[in-house]
């Protein structure tokens, strides 16, 4: 498994198409009324990082070529305009943000699960915010959520939860 950031593939517009089947295999919301809010759904969780932060989103990608998996991710979660008012819910745990300054979104496709890839693009990102200087990365998911456990085992330890929502941070220095 290779690990590519956006930036370094000579087909980005295929990378965002992969990324973009990715997302919609792994979301649990199934039901759009129209393609514009399909579109509007993915731009709220993936519109950002491709426009803004295209140097920290990775894509897995197999000996093949095929892209398994990606992550989007954002080295400065409290200054990053508009993001926070795109995704709901977002300044919840902004009280965190100093402490844990990188956040990221892991997806991996449908039949490459389960074979250490989320934890490998895991891991990259969390290296380049630790050779940025960054203390901590983070990660917001559902307290009851099936990727807690996963989370957990990649070092995500320093946990609060708010509400229905569970803050997961690393500390990387």
């Amino acid at each position: 498994m290779r690990l590519v950031r956006l930036t370094d593939l000579a087909d980005q517009d295929s990378a965002l198409a992969a990324l973009e089947a990715i997302f919609f295999a792994s979301t649990t919301r199934t039901d759009f009324a129209s393609a514009a809010e399909r579109a509007a759904f993915l731009a709220t969780w993936t519109g950002w990082f491709v426009a803004h932060a295209p140097a920290d989103l990775w894509f897995a990608l197999a000996e093949d070529g095929t892209i398994a998996g990606y992550l989007t991710g954002c080295k400065d979660s409290a200054g990053a305009t508009p993001l926070d008012r795109t995704i709901p819910r977002y300044e919840v745990f902004a009280d965190h943000f100093a402490a844990y300054p990188a956040h990221f979104h892991v997806n991996v496709r449908p039949g490459w699960r389960d074979r250490g890839i989320g934890r490998l693009l895991v891991d990259r990102f969390a290296e380049d915010c630790r050779a940025d200087g960054l203390p901590g990365l983070h990660l917001v998911t559902g307290i009851f959520a099936r990727n807690v456990a996963f989370y957990e085992r990649a070092g995500f330890t320093d946990a609060l939860q708010r509400g229905p929502l569970l803050f997961l941070g690393r500390r990387l220095c």
